[in-house]
């Protein structure tokens, strides 16, 4: 099997072009996300003020990245960017067996989205639109796209911005609420992940607020789901691990792997998926729905100590 290749671009854009430029690497994007092994794309602005751009597109194979290079679509796209550059020069490092390069930011917000079948041109034009959009706003620190590896996949979409208020601040304008507004007619999903987050991973954001639910909220559901966990594995696990002879220390790893591996992949997903009208509840509705939640759950870890009373000797 041929190892994954990487092209690096990198370009000097002509100053007052910077928004134009990030509409072609739209429509860039679109040209090459058709093309036979193509992975991934993505932007990666000059530090510091600097007008120099880096673009970082992954392929599958040496062969994928040749052909896209000989390719008569790339000549024409790379063509209508050329006035964008500064002396019309974009330069081009192809790399065999790298992972890709990883871009770095404060903040990076990931979006797993499922399109409706046969909207996947329409989904590719309106992500030129709202990239064109965000690069616009300050703090703004590049953009990833990849399409999913099997059809009927989900899509992935990565941006990144300087500091959580400027990511906030694309993240609640009304331009961004416009176009997804628009997105409902060819997303059929879709699903936001803040990393910088208390809980990442274990629980989404709000598709419409770009934000996680309250940490006492996630906190509840975590130990809903740990206390039963943790209680099971001092009644069986532990004493097995003992009479194995194992140091205290590494049996206690042993055991918060499997914690945490349990809350992670079997009870928080589960839990994130009943409680969800909890997590994010209608604005006119809010205090009557977080009451009921709370309720729900105190109900809930009342009976897990009442079912769990038993297990372990006093």
């Amino acid at each position: 099997m041929s190892s994954p290749a990487v092209l690096i671009a990198t370009a000097r854009v002509r100053v007052g072009k910077n928004a134009e430029f990030v509409v072609w690497k739209g429509r860039h994007d679109t040209v090459i996300g058709k093309f036979p092994g193509y992975v991934s794309s993505d932007m990666i602005p000059g530090a510091n003020g600097s007008n120099e751009w880096k673009i970082v597109i992954n392929f599958r194979s040496a062969d994928d990245l040749a052909a896209w290079q000989q390719s008569r679509e790339r000549a024409q796209i790379i063509d209508e960017g050329t006035p964008l550059f500064e002396g019309g020069n974009f330069r081009e490092v192809a790399q065999v067996g790298e992972a890709g390069v990883q871009p770095t930011g404060d903040v990076t917000e990931v979006i797993f989205s499922r399109i409706k079948s046969g909207m996947e041109d329409a989904y590719r034009e309106w992500t030129t639109r709202i990239e064109a959009a965000q690069a616009r706003y300050p703090g703004y620190r590049g953009m990833f796209l990849q399409p999913p590896e099997e059809k009927g996949g989900m899509w992935t979409t990565i941006f990144r911005f300087k500091s959580a208020t400027q990511l906030e601040a694309w993240m609640n304008s009304p331009e961004r609420k416009s176009l997804l507004q628009e997105s409902k007619a060819f997303i059929e999903h879709e699903q936001l992940t803040r990393l910088a987050t208390a809980f990442p991973g274990w629980v989404p954001v709000d598709p419409i607020t770009g934000k996680g639910p309250p940490n006492w909220k996630t906190a509840m559901l975590v130990l809903l789901g740990l206390f039963p966990v943790v209680m099971l594995e001092l009644r069986f696990l532990n004493p097995r691990l003992s009479a194995l002879g194992l140091h205290a220390s590494l049996a206690t790893f042993i055991g918060n792997s499997l914690s945490v591996a349990a809350t992670s992949f079997i009870t928080m997903p589960l839990f994130v998926r009943w409680f969800r009208w909890w997590l994010f509840p209608d604005d006119a509705s809010t205090f009557r729905v977080t009451s009921k939640g709370v309720a729900i759950l105190i109900v809930l870890f009342a009976l897990e100590v009442a079912a769990l009373w038993q297990l372990l000797p006093w």
